[in-house]
């Protein structure tokens, strides 16, 4: 790697560096490669990460996550959302929290916001942080062009929203990694592995068959690929290679996950059983992993864990595919592609209904003869 000294003209080492990184499980899991990178890069700075917080609970904190796993040394996060006053309470909620930045004294602003951020937000960003009293910063620039949607034409792919960030850091001089081999590592160890044995130590045997891990949940209605389709591969795999089904999600995933192993008549359900880093321990027994576009795939592949993925045509295709690790993805390209809905009431999720459970099942058996 580069001597941090000499990243650019005039840049020193930071010793309290910011990192601002927002969104959800999968926002925080593909930020990995580009905080490993500045963790390896500046050993000896305190890293802060700055992330977003939901007071309703839905979503997952990026601490629950990264903490223990040594890529960041603390966190702050700022509320947004919540209830009818929220948009009434934002002057106030970020006073606040350029206050509390300016008297942590960060010397150098690390910028791992989304790369759909448009220019505006970006300069508005940049004064704001200014403001709480940093003057050096990385990740700023080099956003690269995303694909605009032409009527009768597929969606552009783009890079890894991973290798997206990466390429961010390197415009700045950091040295990153090659495209697709960024680290998503964890640092899972023995206080996760004693979390899942804990779990399984009250629940039946599996029969040492390999896991298929399951994820048939999302948030995000428009990501949502038929309930009953992943019943019917479910069935078939434990027909076909007798494998034991694991269903992984949160709290809300929990009855889908129930009628699954219902419909399978066998299997764990670890949906709001485990903790993020517990589930990401279990992930690393399953022999292969097939779900939709949601922070579990994201948490599937840390685990190293091969991925069939489910994904709409909400997005561009490439950016948000799973990370670093064997994959086959079935995505149908629709003319209303690109269309970032969270819930498709109109097309009633066509894109998703286009992929049938055969064509999932002769994914997850090939994917199955390439890791055996």
């Amino acid at each position: 790697m580069s001597h941090p000294a000499r990243l650019m003209a005039g840049f020193l080492a930071p010793e309290r560096l910011l990192v601002f990184r927002i969104g959800q499980l999968g926002d925080t899991v593909v930020a990995l490669p580009a905080l490993w990178v500045l963790r390896r890069t500046f050993p000896k700075a305190h890293i802060t990460l700055l992330c977003d917080r939901h007071p309703d609970g839905r979503f997952v904190l990026a601490a629950d996550l990264l903490r223990g796993s040594g890529v960041v040394d603390d966190f702050v996060s700022y509320v947004v959302g919540g209830s009818r006053f929220g948009r009434w309470l934002r002057p106030a909620r970020m006073l606040a929290l350029l206050t509390r930045l300016r008297c942590a004294s960060h010397d150098t602003l690390a910028y791992l916001a989304p790369s759909t951020r448009h220019a505006p937000d970006v300069a508005r960003d940049r004064k704001f942080f200014r403001a709480a009293g940093i003057r050096r910063f990385l990740g700023m620039t080099g956003f690269t062009p995303l694909p605009v949607k032409q009527p009768g034409q597929p969606l552009g792919s783009t890079a890894a929203e991973a290798d997206l960030l990466l390429a961010r850091l390197a415009a700045d001089g950091l040295a990153v990694p090659p495209p697709g081999t960024g680290s998503l590592d964890l640092g899972i160890g023995p206080a996760e592995e004693a979390e899942v044995a804990a779990w399984l130590g009250a629940l039946p045997g599996d029969g040492n068959r390999r896991w298929l891990g399951v994820g048939p949940g999302s948030k995000m209605p428009a990501k949502r690929w038929p309930e009953e389709r992943f019943q019917q591969v479910t069935r078939e795999l434990v027909k076909s290679h007798d494998v034991w089904p694991v269903v992984f999600g949160g709290p809300e995933d929990r009855a889908v996950g129930d009628r699954l192993l219902a419909a399978a008549g066998r299997g764990h359900n670890a949906a709001g059983r485990l903790s993020l880093r517990g589930s990401v321990a279990a992930l690393r027994r399953c022999a292969l992993y097939v779900g939709n576009d949601t922070g579990t795939m994201h948490l599937a592949a840390a685990a190293g864990t091969p991925c069939v993925a489910l994904f709409s045509a909400r997005e561009w295709p490439g950016m948000w595919f799973p990370y670093g690790v064997p994959q086959t993805v079935l995505r149908k390209q629709i003319e209303c592609e690109g269309c970032a809905l969270i819930e498709c009431l109109e097309q009633g999720n066509e894109c998703l209904e286009r992929i049938g459970h055969a064509a999932v099942t002769v994914a997850c058996r090939d994917m199955v003869k390439t890791i055996a």
